[in-house]
């Protein structure tokens, strides 16, 4: 997305109200544009998150993107620092007045139950998105993973971090040694803008 595309997507988000559409599938409207823009996840990793998937530690809130919750590309857990701004704009509160299991849809039983209800989730999601992001050249599922990767490196920071963020494999074996830590990811996130 350009930056007129992602603010003018993101005010759309922020000033949604909901018609008829069932509560979770409106919140998912509401939240999951500003957890992509923010997390640089999937649109799939955001709509599978649960409430026990996001955690304050210290002075952080987390998500944790595990394939425990459904399909992640890489099958491995990861954790994403939550930017000011989502908590700012009431993502917490939002969470914390949620009931437990899944925040955003509510998948029948088993993997093939969770993979359905991100699926039809996410195509509601994306039409939302072409309201506003009408080039059919860019993927409204994929938009944000492409944004925050280039304000990453327009804000300096180490391409191995941004990469432990949105789960990406590292390039080769010594780009796997050492952890990048809760304290990396937050410096990280502390550097995008609002």
């Amino acid at each position: 997305f350009t930056d007129k595309e992602a603010k003018a997507l993101l005010k759309h988000a922020k000033q949604f109200r909901p018609g008829r559409e069932a509560p979770k599938l409106a919140a998912a409207k509401r939240w999951v544009p500003w957890l992509c823009a923010f997390t640089g996840a999937r649109v799939g990793e955001m709509l599978q998150l649960r409430k026990k998937d996001v955690r304050q530690e210290g002075k952080h809130w987390v998500i944790h993107v595990t394939p425990e919750a459904g399909p992640v590309k890489t099958d491995e857990a990861r954790d994403v620092v939550l930017h000011r701004q989502l908590i700012d704009t009431g993502f917490v509160k939002f969470l914390e007045a949620s009931s437990h299991g899944y925040i955003f849809i509510s998948p029948g039983e088993g993997e093939l139950g969770v993979g359905k209800a991100v699926k039809t989730a996410r195509n509601k999601v994306n039409e939302f998105v072409r309201a506003v992001v009408s080039d059919p050249n860019v993927d409204p599922s994929h938009g944000w993973r492409h944004r925050f990767k280039t304000i990453g490196i327009d804000e300096g920071v180490e391409m191995r971090v941004l990469d432990a963020i949105q789960g990406h494999a590292p390039r080769n074996n010594s780009e796997g040694y050492g952890d990048v830590t809760i304290k990396a990811r937050a410096n990280a996130i502390a550097k995008f803008p609002n």
